[in-house]
């Protein structure tokens, strides 16, 4: 089972309203069965990571509470290694054979988080193994994020929580711009990005660029309306989780793109690893080694091969070279500066052509297949090739290109109306006709289950990031 499936439909309003039946401390049980169901309705074999997994980090959270420094040390760090064993022998291994548990590597951060937390006696360790496993198991985080810490959906989880009529409208609200980003744009340009990169020979680099232009808006729609889905669910039964994304194309530096792209990752990795390296306490330096290893640690992450090894060095020199910049244009006439519009659109531009450039890197099949398509770019650019032979189209007509553009632009004005601290929800409920704003509704609702029935009996759509 998936967010996006047809059962899940049927899934989810059974699911609240169980839960809110039952007493308000025993509900973890039942969230902890509908996620177990949730999560092994596809493969029974993914329990083996997860159990794992949740029975070390359990483990190691009652142990770590007390004895020496030494003791503690050497308990995290068997606990740490413990827990990437399994997350190796999986991707590796196994994962040569096709066999990978969904969502590893987020229930593994997840897990090493709240044993370094309780390492730290930043929380208590929980010592209720069910509460503990729905912590975990939790079905709209558990596939692909956003990771959670025990000081927040663990925390909540214990106290429980009561049915708020407010947070279920804007968990719907979340839902309905979920789906829309993946099913009515993601997919979409999906198909359009595979087409080039699967004939990448035979395709001018014009075509290339392009569709690499397209696959960064792509993911981005697919990431964060995964992440727009699990928020949106977790809302329904109550719960607030962190938000994942923050109009991370509006930022003006790869910096600030940042602290907006993967937000409980990339925060993950700089309470988790860069912090402990040492972060920049011990010097500029140390501080841009630990940066750069911080962003390798990120691209093996995402997978093994080279190229994405290349694509976290490229992100881990681009903050380097952007913090040596920003001391050389240092003082208040720089600061002015960055802040004029005319700089800052200057900023987003760039900051996104070198995103998009290190997606090369991301989506390619390998590090010689992402060379490839560079020197196609570079020396067989052929945009008047790409015009007379219409392959701008990316294997599609006019009709749909102009369609999944239109989407990108309302995908944009939405997150331009956030980025002005402006929400379409809340201005639609005080301002707009309950008559216009349902009928707006419904039409978007229409519009969804259409994309669906017309993708039914296909491949099955899935997230990008299941994978990782």
């Amino acid at each position: 089972m998936s967010l996006i499936s047809f059962s899940f439909i049927l899934f989810m309003p059974l699911v609240v309203f169980v839960n809110f039946m039952l007493p308000r401390r025993r509900r973890y049980l039942w969230l902890l069965a509908a996620s177990c169901f949730f999560y092994l309705s596809t493969d029974v074999r993914y329990a083996a990571g997860l159990f794992f997994c949740i029975l070390v980090s359990y483990a190691a959270g009652l142990l770590l509470e007390g004895g020496a420094l030494r003791r503690r040390k050497l308990l995290l760090g068997c606990g740490i290694l413990l827990q990437v064993s399994c997350l190796l022998f999986f991707r590796g291994s196994f994962g040569k054979g096709g066999f990978v548990p969904l969502g590893i590597s987020f229930y593994t951060l997840q897990s090493i988080g709240y044993t370094i937390d309780v390492y730290r006696r930043q929380i208590p360790a929980e010592r209720n193994l069910l509460r503990y496993a729905a912590f975990l198991s939790f079905f709209p985080t558990v596939i692909s994020g956003p990771i959670q810490r025990g000081t927040g959906l663990l925390q909540q989880l214990r106290e429980g929580r009561d049915f708020d009529y407010s947070k279920a409208r804007s968990g719907l609200y979340c839902l309905l711009w979920g789906y829309l980003l993946k099913l009515v744009v993601a997919d979409r340009l999906g198909g359009m990005v595979a087409f080039a990169y699967g004939s990448s020979q035979d395709m001018p680099g014009a075509t290339l660029l392009w569709a690499t232009i397209l696959y960064g808006i792509q993911l981005y729609c697919d990431f964060a309306g995964y992440s727009a889905l699990a928020i949106g669910a977790g809302r329904l039964l109550g719960f607030d989780l962190a938000d994942n994304f923050s109009q991370p194309y509006f930022a003006a530096s790869i910096g600030d793109f940042w602290n907006r792209w993967h937000i409980s990752l990339s925060s993950w990795l700089r309470d988790y690893v860069y912090i402990p390296l040492g972060g920049n306490r011990k010097g500029k330096g140390r501080k841009y080694l630990n940066l750069m290893l911080t962003f390798l640690v990120s691209g093996l992450w995402h997978g093994s091969g080279a190229n994405f090894l290349l694509w976290g060095a490229l992100h881990g020199a681009y903050q380097v070279l952007g913090d040596i910049a920003r001391g050389k244009a240092g003082g208040r006439d720089a600061a002015a500066r960055r802040k004029s519009p005319l700089c800052r659109a200057a900023g987003m531009l760039s900051t996104f052509a070198l995103a998009d450039f290190a997606w090369l890197f991301f989506r390619a099949d390998s590090l010689g297949h992402a060379l490839s398509i560079l020197n196609r770019i570079v020396f067989h650019f052929g945009l008047g090739e790409m015009t007379y032979y219409g392959s701008y189209l990316l294997g599609g007509s006019r009709f749909g290109l102009v369609s999944v553009l239109l989407g990108i632009l309302g995908v944009f004005l939405v997150d331009f109306l956030h980025e002005r601290k402006l929400s379409l929800a809340e201005f639609s409920a005080r301002r707009v006709n309950v008559v216009v704003r349902w009928g707006a509704y419904i039409a978007l609702t229409l519009l969804i289950l259409l994309t669906v029935v017309q993708n039914y009996g296909q491949a099955a759509s899935t997230f990008l990031y299941e994978r990782f």
